[in-house]
């Protein structure tokens, strides 16, 4: 197939094809463009693959330990104050994840590599100490000299915090924390060059976590314990105030019980109890009165002290209950965060916000709970005059009598009150003690971390096919672009859709010793003259040159640029064209080309005007003769200065069949553009691979413009193994595929085969 370029899609001058088939020819020139480009996709896969083998001897082996955190959320839920007031119900998601979050903070690092001593170990591995350390020995003390005058100096404390801060970085770098949503499992892996000490970071941070755990419920229960020691203290000492205020009052009016009957040596009877049901009312009033005077007094003080109300001061509503519990939760979970992250925390601060929101709420409400205690009092009041009132009324139709059993009675009331709230206190304390020394953990190490022999990474296999790949897609890539960016003529295709002209032939590359051989007139020596001979006759032919029936044929040969091969061209053809028996005049060289080099015309006279001709009047038959044009003259005298180079042409017309001219580069020099008149054919000579394109073009189109028709083109210098390897199909495909053809054709004509060079 031919070489098509892979511009064809920006070319509008191209004949229009359906899509399948542009995209079937872009497919099979692609797939060939890298087939020729083989051996250096091969020799760049080998290179990265190396590289891959190389960098799994140079990285280092990276090993993980993984330990299992289980948390018991349901032990945290009980743990919680049984009350009535509505909570704030967490997702277990989120608990999950913020104890994640508490497994990554740095004051739990910081534990971890104090407990483990890694300052020592990771903290020491940069900055520009360690580099003082690369130093030559006696280099180290005058830098660090030279550090010390430049930089302030630092302390052993600082210097120590800076060691174990780099110590902590490197541990948060490798350590990771996941969690499933599916369960309340936290895994806690670390990465290290070492399987145990990856094994012991991993247990450190689950054991400090765990440790903290416990320490925070031992300090929460001891808070509870120290608050109801201190209520327990309260209640004890306002009881023993209530007995010995009820025995003092006992032994001075001689009341034992009160309402008893035959106590104060009257019987029962109905204004009696009247009275009795009177005054247990009235004492009901003024207990409900006392209760809301102490209430409200005790409402009143802590909203002015800026503190909370109890939940038993105001009942009644619950908004304040549950504020309370909100404020309750909150100081737990501020004291929770304070003691496992410190108070500069920023979720500490956060923390403490919300509690100032709740305070905040809770004042609120302790003023609208005031207004309602002295609204509740004043019904309790009128509610204790109205029984007054009634009392009153009773009393006037009878004896003012035992006024103090109400006063004793009401100090019982009092006495047993308290007597209660202090066995409620010692019971809660009792439940706290058990709870801190029975209740299950909040979190239990599921799985230790072990140390894994195996590294993690890097994995052979992925590196590898990483290495294989890279260096297949980098192979491929610079393998199209080198074949993107060879814009040389290479096959017969690449002329015809360059050039606009037809191809006359492709002449192979000749051997140096070949070249040799042409020079010093023993081409027929030469062993890779049959395809080149074969291929210089077939240029001939194309242009009709052995035809002995036109008359004198005057052919130019140039070229776009020099180094071209147009001059081995010209004297092979003219070699050819003399050995069929044809009279040939080669006027080979350039002016002021360095290698030209005047040939003086032995056995020939000057004709008209020094046309070295015959002594009898005519060229001999098979004979070439050949003139250099000098080598004196400056570029292009000879054909722009007289008309004695016109002469001479045409009066060598009449002695020679065919007069080869070698004409200047187009591009460089003019000389083609005149000579082109005078020819009767006009070959262009490329180099095969080395002639570009565009500059092809330029020059067929700088001779057109000029009025000078090219006739053909020629693909100099081939080379037949590259070329082979390329899968071009054309003229020199079959030259390599028959080279034995060729060397027998050649041996069997070789013996009458001479050529006669002048």
């Amino acid at each position: 197939m031919d070489r098509a370029p892979y511009d064809m899609l920006l070319d509008h001058k191209r004949p229009s094809v359906s899509l399948a088939a542009n995209r079937e020819q872009i497919a099979a020139l692609t797939l060939m463009s890298v087939w020729r480009r083989r051996y250096l996709i091969l020799f760049i896969l080998l290179l990265s693959v190396t590289a891959a083998v190389a960098a799994l001897q140079v990285l280092p082996r990276i090993y993980a330990s993984e330990a299992v955190v289980q948390l018991e959320l349901a032990h945290r839920t009980a743990d919680r104050p049984a009350t009535g007031a509505p909570t704030v119900v967490l997702d277990p998601a989120a608990l999950v994840q913020n104890e994640a979050r508490i497994l990554r903070s740095r004051p739990l690092v910081r534990a971890v590599v104090d407990e483990l001593g890694l300052a020592d170990r990771f903290g020491g591995g940069g900055g520009l100490p360690a580099l003082l350390q690369r130093l030559p020995p006696p280099l180290i003390e005058p830098a660090r000299l030279a550090l010390d005058t430049i930089l302030p100096g630092r302390t052993e404390q600082d210097t120590a915090e800076l060691r174990r801060e780099r110590a902590m970085r490197q541990v948060l770098a490798n350590l990771t924390v996941s969690t499933d949503n599916r369960s309340y499992l936290v895994s806690i892996g670390y990465k290290a060059t070492d399987p145990e000490l990856a094994a012991r970071i991993a247990n450190a941070v689950a054991e400090i976590y765990l440790r903290r755990e416990v320490e925070g419920r031992r300090d929460l229960a001891q808070r509870r314990v120290a608050w109801i020691d201190e209520q327990v203290e309260q209640a004890s000492g306002r009881l023993a105030e209530l007995e010995t205020e009820i025995a003092a009052f006992r032994e001075r009016t001689n009341i034992l019980e009160p309402g008893v009957p035959g106590a104060g040596g009257d019987g029962e009877n109905v204004a009696r109890q009247q009275l009795r049901a009177l005054t247990s009312q009235l004492n009901a009033a003024i207990m409900t009165r006392m209760n809301e005077e102490r209430r409200l007094a005790r409402v009143q003080e802590i909203v002015a002290a800026g503190g909370t109300p109890s939940a038993s001061d105001v009942q009644g509503q619950p908004l304040i209950s549950a504020l309370l519990e909100r404020e309750l939760a909150a100081r737990r979970d501020l004291g929770q965060l304070q003691t496992r992250l410190g108070s500069q925390h920023p979720r500490v601060a956060e923390a403490r916000a919300g509690l100032g929101e709740v305070r905040g709420r809770l004042a609120a409400e302790g003023r609208r709970a005031v207004e309602i205690a002295r609204t509740e009092l004043e019904a309790a009041r009128r509610n204790e005059t109205e029984l007054t009132a009634a009392l009153t009324a009773l009393q006037r139709n009878m004896i003012e009598a035992k006024p103090d059993e109400t006063a004793l009675r009401t100090l019982q009331a009092n006495a047993q009150e308290t007597q209660t709230r202090l066995a409620a206190l010692v019971r809660g304390r009792q439940q706290t003690l058990a709870d801190a020394a029975i209740a299950p953990p909040s979190a239990v190490l599921a799985m230790a971390a072990e140390p894994v022999r195996a590294a993690t990474s890097p994995r052979p296999a992925i590196v590898l096919l990483l290495g294989v790949a890279g260096g297949g897609i980098l192979g491929v890539g610079l393998g199209l672009l080198l074949e993107r960016r060879d814009q040389g003529v290479r096959t017969s295709g690449d002329i015809d859709d360059t050039a606009g002209a037809r191809c006359l032939g492709m002449v192979p590359q000749l051997p140096p010793r070949d070249a040799v051989a042409i020079a010093s007139e023993t081409h027929h020596k030469a062993s890779g003259m049959p395809i080149f001979q074969e291929a210089i006759r077939s240029v001939g032919a194309s242009v009709g040159l052995f035809d002995a029936t036109r008359g004198c044929r005057i052919v130019l040969v140039t070229s776009a640029m020099p180094g071209e091969g147009k001059s081995t061209f010209c004297a092979a053809l003219a070699c050819a064209l003399a050995s069929a028996g044809r009279r040939v005049m080669l006027i080979d060289g350039v002016p002021a080309r360095r290698d030209a080099q005047p040939v003086e015309p032995a056995r020939f006279e000057e004709a008209s005007e020094g046309l070295p001709v015959p002594a009898d009047g005519s060229a001999p038959k098979n004979s070439m003769v050949v003139i250099r044009r000098s080598a004196s003259l400056r570029a292009g005298a000879d054909v722009f200065g007289t008309d004695r180079f016109r002469t001479l042409i045409e009066d060598a017309t009449s002695q020679f069949d065919v007069i080869i001219i070698e004409g200047a580069p187009v591009m460089l020099v003019a000389d083609s553009l005149v000579l082109g008149r005078l020819a009767d054919t006009v070959i262009q000579v490329v180099r095969w691979s080395s002639t570009r394109k565009s500059v092809l073009s330029t020059a067929l189109r700088r001779m057109r413009d000029h009025g000078v028709s090219v006739d053909g083109i020629v693909v100099n210098r081939v080379n037949l193994r590259r070329h082979a390897a390329l899968r071009f199909v054309d003229q020199c495909t079959f030259y390599v595929k028959e080279r034995r053809f060729y060397e027998r054709l050649a041996g069997r004509g070789r013996a009458s085969r001479r050529m006669v060079v002048r």
